[in-house]
């Protein structure tokens, strides 16, 4: 494998990378926390933004926030600050037991 191929394709070595096609149904996990992107509608102005997060998961505790206009830059910030941990795709789960509310994994 070329080194080009490498830095291109997830792994726990060189990264693992949420992207504008995984970010809505894939998260960054590591232990109990979690690291993702999500879209936060705004009904006063009319628009949406993206909201770069890192919480606990069993404690509900948020540990990290920061909105972004573009969802470009909310995805830098989660993969610099957190690209190691494990990518985890939450299309495979079923049902409300996979979301974090409910205290799913």
């Amino acid at each position: 494998m070329s080194h080009s191929e490498s830095a291109a394709t997830p792994s726990p070595l060189n990264g693992w990378k949420l992207t504008e096609e995984n970010f809505s149904h894939s998260i960054l996990q590591f232990r109990d926390r979690q690291a993702g992107v999500s879209v936060v509608y705004d009904p006063d102005l009319d628009a949406y933004t993206y909201n770069a997060y890192c919480l606990e998961a069993k404690l509900l505790k948020e540990l990290f926030t920061s909105e972004y206009e573009f969802l470009n830059d909310a995805l830098a910030v989660v993969n610099d600050e957190f690209g190691q941990w494990e990518l985890i795709d939450l299309s495979a789960k079923e049902g409300c037991g996979s979301c974090v509310a409910k205290g799913g994994h």
